[in-house]
């Protein structure tokens, strides 16, 4: 029995010995990245409002993650640790903070802002869509965190996108789409219009629609998929490089306008809308 126990003991304490072991070097690999990021600000010199923000790089660094990972630790919690190092990598490079819409669910909205950019942002609450871009574009430097869901007296929010040198959607949450995750409320990230030439899979646009009632399988038909809608005013998102006037002419939609870009997300055991995520099967490699 003794000779067992120590065993045992000598077992845990050699498996406590490699945890230790791999909590220094990834703790030594955040220090190496911190010296790279510092080697690449110096490089770029001084940078301008938008530059650090590189949306299709995160999108491709995430699609990797998931590609590798295995195990019993859940995807979303990678997802959230890989977030919290990239946003606060980016906040050494350019600082900015987050603004969120707190008037349609403010504790949920809040919980995406944090899973999205971690603790090291300060969040500042905004009453309704039109007050959050207008911080944006205010401030010149901080994103923002927007609802998809908002009641029929918001209006066409979106609308106040893509101007020139104004905000612009950046990213859709959440990217990466599984069964029970947390935060799984459909948002849209807004940002200061972006240096990044880095094209982007979906392309969102403002749209008018002819008439009332138009069925989201009429623009599913045309190419497109509806993201939010006001009435007659929609916001919707197509892939990138399809023209604008071919949707809308298919569609029955005037007044369209570019509001910006988005990655494609991915799907893991669950159905989703297929412009907006690839699926795939769980464990099984892209």
């Amino acid at each position: 029995m003794a000779a067992s126990g120590e065993a045992d003991a000598d077992t845990l304490a050699a498996l406590r010995a490699t945890i230790d072991r791999l909590d220094a070097e990834m703790h030594h690999r955040l220090i190496e990245r911190s010296s790279a990021i510092g080697a690449l600000i110096k490089a770029k010199g001084i940078v301008r409002p938008g530059a650090a923000f590189r949306p299709a790089r995160e999108a491709d660094m995430l699609r990797r993650l998931v590609a590798r990972h295995e195990g019993a630790l859940p995807i979303a919690t990678v997802e959230h640790i890989w977030r919290e190092i990239i946003a606060t990598f980016t906040r050494v490079q350019a600082g900015y903070d987050v603004a969120f819409d707190a008037s349609v669910d403010a504790e949920a909205l809040r919980d995406v802002a944090r899973f999205l950019f971690g603790f090291s942002v300060t969040l500042t609450a905004r009453g309704g869509p039109a007050a959050t871009i207008a911080h944006i574009r205010e401030s010149g430097t901080d994103l923002g965190v927007i609802g998809l869901a908002q009641p029929e007296e918001a209006g066409a929010w979106w609308r106040a996108l893509g101007r020139p040198g104004g905000p612009r959607a950046m990213a859709l949450h959440p990217f990466i789409k599984i069964p029970g995750r947390p935060v799984d409320v459909p948002a849209l990230i807004v940002s200061p219009d972006l240096t990044d030439a880095t094209p982007l899979e979906i392309a969102l646009f403002a749209a008018t629609a002819h008439h009332d009632g138009v069925p989201d399988e009429t623009i599913a038909a045309a190419g497109g998929t509806v993201l939010a809608r006001a009435a007659r005013e929609l916001l919707v998102a197509i892939p990138a490089g399809t023209r604008l006037s071919a949707v809308a002419a298919r569609a029955g939609l005037d007044d369209v306008a570019p509001v910006g870009g988005v990655a494609r997300g991915v799907a893991l055991g669950v159905a989703a809308d297929p412009l907006l995520y690839e699926t795939l099967v769980p464990g099984a490699r892209p």
